[in-house]
């Protein structure tokens, strides 16, 4: 990566991208949610299991923006931090 002012202007910094939780109880749940996904699944109509796909995409949105938030409020606290501690490069 070069300057990471560059790289955030050009949309090339994407955090989100290379966060792979390393938690077990992550994965464990992971399997569960993939696990419950394929018996809705079978046990619904196509047109039902559609549905069910459209609300997921809703709830990954909603996540997804909220993940945005708390990064950003995050960053900022971050920021202030430096400041108040009077760091300098």
């Amino acid at each position: 990566m070069g300057n990471i002012i560059e790289e955030l202007y050009y949309g090339n910094l994407r955090p989100e991208e290379n966060i792979v939780p390393q938690d077990s109880e992550y994965r464990s749940i992971n399997k569960e949610i993939t696990a419950y996904i394929e018996k809705f699944q079978e046990k619904l109509s196509e047109d039902d299991f559609k549905q069910l796909e459209v609300l997921f995409d809703m709830m990954d949105q909603v996540h997804s923006i909220h993940s945005k938030e708390a990064f950003a409020s995050g960053f900022k606290i971050g920021t202030l931090i430096m400041i108040e501690s009077g760091y300098s490069s």
